[in-house]
């Protein structure tokens, strides 16, 4: 016999049975107030409620001409086309293809019509930055108006506001910061502020200069902003040409403003800038930008404090300030650094010699140093210039009413000490170039410009120099260049020059001397010579070499414009108290040709003169013309 089913099994059964009818019966009564509701409301009543509402919590004016349907599931809402809302000063107006109310159901169990959320699709949006567009008889306006910490605030409080949710919006934003309109499109963003007393929260997206942005924010107390207070706030925002976390506290008194910490990274800040309204010339500047500071933003600028800011390839800690001034923004920074590249910098400026090896003939354009006013100072432990480094530097960086000024205080490099100051402005004649500076004690035998005459200098270099210039292009600043230095060499040489085996074999193997001289040195004690530079010219003055055995005495001129040399000169031995000797031996010799192609040419006459055997056959001719400023013969 089967064993019997336990007799408690059969009433749970029928529990069950009645349960899963009872369940039944509710879905269909739920289906059948579902499909009744929509007849038992006015749907224009629900418009006029749903308006009211909105009227009620912000202040707005909200007109509808479109139709209105209701519906219960899966959420009790109503659905509105063709709205429009705007504020009564103008500040603020919304026109959508549809606006849905969606009700609390809990509202709804107690015989009350309450908005808990809405959505507006398709938004176009008219915003005035500088505008007040709640009015005070509104609950945000009421709330705004209330002082803070009273009675009339605690209940205000209290107001229940709504969740609002745009989709594929636009917005035009206007200020009297801006020039133009900013238009941003693409706007699917959810604000989520659900008591004036509470925090707010703005989720979602947007499209802004063709580019998808993410955006999450976050309002501690958006009502104390309203009251003129302050609010913790923090803001991400996440897009390919921008990441941007910022956390501190935002004031809405006496002026908006932000003080706190900023992380940003951007793959171009070029890009970032021109969003701004901000136009930077040479295009592969300002490339790999990453920020983190303690900043203050308002109405006025921005500054950053305990700066720490790379950019193309260089990493700095200090402080930058941007100040909004009417007419030109200034930036203003104090920048440490223990590697400057200067590459990014100069890589793309403008030529100065062209393809043809001459100066260029490309006008210059300073337009745009009109554009932002500087005062940038820097200190650097090491500056990287191509061929170059220099250790140690502070320099500052000044650009005021299209006036560049660049000074460097000091520096080293090649064991020496570099001074320097320039200006570049523009003038009638165009640009307007002035500049001193000073050099000393630079190891010239690593100098990478010391080859000379196919040999080299050595020796502690020492300079001053101090020139003017105007033109309209590098040629013509070349050419007209006016001013004057002071240049010498100290315990030095020339490699590859011999002028002491000059000096002993003239007499004996004269004709040989070309050839045999190349194969040593000349040390010296001093070398120097002045240059008077006129109209692009620089005559050579007072040139002297001394050193043992030897006394070298040049001049010349060197033709800046042309970019040629003219140098002529004589070795004569030097007597005992180191001074030259008219009775011995003299070499003669010049240095001529373009500045790219030097060339070294010995008398060849007279060294034919000192020949006994190729005497003879020199002709009587009239002697040739010495260069400017060439040394006086000892004849």
């Amino acid at each position: 016999m089967a064993p019997l089913a336990p007799l408690s099994s059969r009433p749970s059964r029928k529990r069950a049975a009645r349960a899963i009818g009872a369940i039944a019966v509710i879905f269909v009564l739920v289906g059948f107030v579902a499909a009744m509701v929509p007849w038992a409301f006015s749907t224009e009543a629900l418009r006029g409620e749903i308006m009211s509402q909105i009227r009620q919590m912000t202040g707005l004016a909200p007109i509808s001409q479109g139709p209105a349907v209701f519906v219960v599931l899966p959420q009790p809402h109503i659905s509105i086309e063709d709205v429009s809302l705007s504020d009564p000063s103008g500040a603020l107006r919304i026109q959508a293809r549809a606006l849905k109310g969606y009700f609390r159901v809990t509202s709804l169990l107690r015989g009350q019509l309450e908005i808990g959320w809405a959505s507006l699709t398709q938004p176009e949006l008219a915003i005035d930055l500088d505008g007040t567009p709640m009015p005070s008889d509104s609950a945000i306006g009421r709330a705004a108006a209330a002082k803070s910490a009273s009675p009339q605030a605690a209940t205000a409080d209290q107001a229940r506001l709504a969740a609002v949710t745009l989709i594929d919006g636009r917005a035009r934003l206007k200020s009297r910061f801006s020039a133009s309109e900013i238009v941003i499109d693409g706007v699917n963003v959810a604000i989520d502020w659900r008591k004036l007393g509470g925090p707010a929260r703005v989720t979602g997206q947007a499209r802004f200069q063709d580019e998808t942005t993410g955006i999450a924010a976050r309002i501690e107390s958006p009502v104390d902003l309203l009251r003129g207070g302050r609010s913790a706030v923090s803001l991400g925002v996440m897009s390919n040409s921008l990441n941007l976390s910022a956390d501190g506290v935002l004031a809405s008194e006496p002026g908006a403003s932000f003080s706190g910490h900023i992380v940003a990274s951007s793959p171009s800040l070029r890009k970032l800038l021109q969003w701004g309204g901000f136009f930077i010339p040479f295009p592969d500047l300002l490339t790999d930008f990453a920020l983190a500071c303690e900043a203050r933003l308002d109405e006025t600028g921005a500054a950053c404090s305990e700066l720490k800011l790379r950019l193309d390839d260089n990493e700095f800690e200090g402080a930058l300030a941007l100040q909004a001034r009417d007419k030109t923004p200034a930036l203003l920074g104090t920048l440490a650094t223990n590697r400057l590249s200067a590459r990014p910098f100069i890589v793309d400026l403008p030529r100065a010699v062209g393809p043809d090896g001459e100066w260029s003939r490309e006008s210059f354009d300073l337009d745009d140093l009109r554009r932002l006013d500087l005062d940038l100072r820097v200190s650097a432990a090491r500056i990287l210039l191509p061929n170059a480094q220099i250790e140690d530097a502070a320099f500052a960086v000044l650009n005021r009413d299209g006036r560049l000024e660049f000074s460097l205080a000091e520096a080293k490099a090649y064991q020496g000490v570099l001074k320097g100051r320039a200006s570049l402005s523009a003038g009638p004649d165009g640009v307007s170039l002035r500049a001193r500076g000073s050099l000393s004690d630079l190891d010239m035998a690593a100098l990478p410009f010391s080859a000379f005459a196919g040999g080299k200098i050595i020796g502690a270099l020492t300079a001053h120099t101090s020139i003017e210039s105007s033109g309209s292009d590098m040629r013509e600043l070349m050419r007209n260049i006016d001013g004057d230095a002071q240049i010498s060499v100290e315990k030095g040489g020339l490699v590859g020059i011999d002028l002491g085996q000059a000096l002993r074999r003239i007499d004996k193997m004269p004709l040989a001397l070309p050839s045999d001289i190349r194969r040593g040195g000349t040390a010296f004690d001093r070398a120097a010579f002045g240059l008077r530079i006129a109209k692009g010219v620089a005559e050579i003055e007072a040139g002297a070499l001394n050193g043992p055995g030897v006394d070298l005495q040049f001049g010349g001129a060197a033709d800046i414009g042309g970019r040629a040399l003219e140098l002529s000169a004589v070795a004569m031995p030097s007597d005992a108290e180191g001074g030259a000797s008219r009775q011995g031996p003299q070499f003669r010799f010049q240095v001529a040709g373009s500045w790219d192609d030097l060339t070294f040419l010995p008398d060849v006459r007279g060294l034919i003169s000192h020949s006994d055997a190729a005497a003879p056959l020199l002709a009587p001719r009239a002697a040739a013309k010495p260069a400017r400023n060439a040394p006086p013969s000892a004849d």
